[in-house]
């Protein structure tokens, strides 16, 4: 299992060629998005500890919380799928493609980023329809908070248009790397 990237765990350096401009160009707008998914987890836990200490201290239960919650945990996986990918954090199975080399590591290399990019764009693609069928119809949650739902459907937006920006930056990085000399 690959569990680290160039700003990983253990500094492992990712497979593959140096970041290229592109990539450097990316990554704040990465950084950024995780940032968000850092303040969201810290709200999280500030929403849950007021809810705890609401129902369990003051006998005051509230009924917006879990509803925001939902929200927010949308927001922090989108925004942190794009940091995470940068830095090669995620999860994959290498059972195969840690033990390629030369024009087949390039090769899977290839095909992973354009499998991210495809699957991006389709979720991008609905998440558009989404957000603009909520905001076009007045479409507001069913729960305690009555959010429009087009906000919270947003951060779908965002979060793929960060991780097709990184893919592709990441795409463009090893179709453009020099083969190293042997």
């Amino acid at each position: 299992m690959n569990h680290g990237g160039a700003d990983g765990p253990g500094g492992n350096a990712p497979a593959g060629p140096p970041p290229s401009l592109i990539e450097r160009a990316v990554a704040p707008l990465a950084r950024l998005g995780a940032a968000f998914s850092v303040l969201g987890v810290l709200l999280i836990l500030a929403i849950t500890g007021y809810s705890v200490f609401m129902r369990y201290v003051l006998g005051t239960p509230v009924t917006w919380t879990d509803e925001l919650s939902g929200y927010l945990v949308v927001g922090i996986v989108m925004l942190g799928a794009a940091e995470t990918l940068r830095r090669g954090d995620h999860i994959s199975v290498d059972l195969i493609s840690a033990r390629l080399s030369g024009i087949w590591a390039r090769v899977a290399g290839i095909w992973a980023m354009v499998a991210v990019i495809l699957l991006v764009v389709a979720i991008l693609i609905s998440s558009i329809t989404a957000v603009r069928f909520s905001h076009d119809f007045g479409i507001y949650s069913d729960g305690y908070l009555a959010i429009a739902m087009w906000i919270p459907q947003s951060l779908l937006v965002i979060g793929c248009v960060l991780i097709l920006l990184v893919a592709a930056a990441r795409l463009v990085s090893v179709l453009l790397a020099r083969r190293p000399r042997q």
